[in-house]
């Protein structure tokens, strides 16, 4: 009965977002919002009948412990959930303690407190706020670049893997909300678009959320994000920054990548190579050497990273092959890549040819390289790979479907969603 009253609310809820802000392309809202509830929960079935290791049925089972012991306890309980302070009872009942998965139990033991305990009733309001954020973006992406409406869909709402491994009850699911609030706001701000509060309150909250769930992709899109606000603030205040743009880009990316580097103590110039390593030492010695990317003698020197950062960023970017599959979702995880691997055939001829938004152009494609290669290079198992990649993947898919020749001749067939 729960689950009924949950549905209806927020069908209710996407009812009345639809009429207020998806009037040109109802089709579209109602398609995606439901292609994102049922991939919220098929994520929940291939962990739990596919999959051996259970990360989001793990996530629940302490999400509910939570949400239990909150019921007895709820001074405790908001204690714990704002600042750390635990009981050892409720300690010893937790499956993870590692602090993003803390952080992310935490908010899921509140869907869990009103959803009866029922994973497909979080799940479903995971995928729905990671639907909202999907959207907004969407509506930004479709207004502000001229018949961009059917490469915005493809790459925020409904391309593949990024759908399935952005919905239900993992933590890429409120990670890429979060990012994709920060570049609607971000979009609006260099367009010269008026931004309502909530828009910043939503950026701002999406920010810590995604930082505190992966800082790593919140790091380098944060510093890509700031280095190309503050070239455009400047360059309209000097007409040699104005000229010079793009290096002045670069130098000053180099200049904020040193201070975000003291951010976070994995982002310790000291530190970062020897975290990269033994993240990659991990993933190797628990993977199946065939499904593993394999470099040239990876080490925790920069030579070493330069060396094999080409093969990094196209083995992200478009492995595993078909031939290289060797179960179901590798088999998908192939045909996707073979489209990936259409549209950037199609794409690159058009995408050396922009003369306009260049330096927005740069500022995205940094943060698709430099996330592909570090994630690459720290997680060499392509299966895992596919799945952390969707902090880039809708970004490069958006880059490399706008415009195109075949999506072009797609969208000519689907304009019936757009009513």
């Amino acid at each position: 009965m729960i689950a009924v009253i949950h549905c209806i609310f927020i069908v209710g809820l996407a009812w009345w977002i639809s009429k207020k802000y998806s009037k040109e392309y109802t089709g579209i809202f109602w398609l995606g919002l439901i292609v994102k509830l049922v991939m919220g929960s098929a994520l929940g079935l291939v962990y739990l009948y596919y999959y051996t290791a259970n990360d989001t049925w793990l996530f629940f089972q302490d999400a509910n412990a939570l949400a239990d012991f909150g019921k007895k306890d709820i001074v405790s309980y908001f204690e714990f959930l704002f600042n750390d302070v635990a009981q050892n009872d409720l300690t010893n009942q937790l499956v993870n303690n590692q602090e993003r998965s803390i952080f992310l139990i935490k908010i899921m033991s509140v869907f869990s407190w009103i959803g009866g305990n029922s994973y497909w009733v979080s799940a479903s309001w995971f995928s729905f706020i990671s639907f909202l954020a999907a959207w907004y973006l969407f509506l930004i992406v479709a207004k502000q670049f001229e018949h961009s409406w059917c490469a915005a869909a493809v790459a925020f709402l409904f391309f593949p893997s990024v759908v399935f491994w952005s919905s239900g009850l993992v933590k890429e699911t409120l990670a890429l909300a979060g990012i994709y609030f920060i570049s609607g706001l971000f979009l609006k701000f260099i367009f010269d678009q008026k931004a309502k509060w909530f828009e910043w309150l939503l950026a701002l909250y999406g920010f810590w959320i995604a930082w505190n769930l992966k800082y790593y992709w919140t790091a380098i899109f944060g510093a890509v994000l700031f280095t190309h606000v503050l070239i455009y603030v400047l360059s309209k205040r000097s007409a040699f920054i104005q000229q010079y743009k793009i290096v002045v880009w670069v130098m000053s990316f180099v200049v904020l990548c040193g201070a975000v580097s003291l951010l976070h103590p994995n982002f310790y110039l000291s530190r970062f190579l020897e975290v990269l390593i033994t993240n990659h030492n991990d993933f190797v010695r628990i993977s199946d050497d065939s499904g593993l990317i394999h470099y040239y003698q990876l080490e925790a020197w920069w030579g070493s990273v330069i060396l094999n950062a080409p093969w990094a960023l196209f083995s992200g970017l478009l492995r595993p092959f078909f031939w290289e599959a060797s179960g179901l979702m590798a088999l998908l995880a192939s045909l996707e890549n073979l489209l990936i691997t259409l549209l950037l055939i199609t794409a690159v001829s058009r995408v050396f040819k922009v003369t306009t938004n260049r330096l927005l152009l740069l500022s995205v494609l940094m943060y698709i390289v430099l996330l592909c290669i570090f994630l690459a290079l720290s997680t060499p198992n392509l299966g895992s790979l596919s799945r952390y990649r969707v902090g880039f993947l809708p970004f490069l898919i958006f880059i490399i479907s706008y415009r195109n020749p075949l999506l072009t001749y797609f969208s000519k067939r689907i304009k019936f969603l757009q009513s």
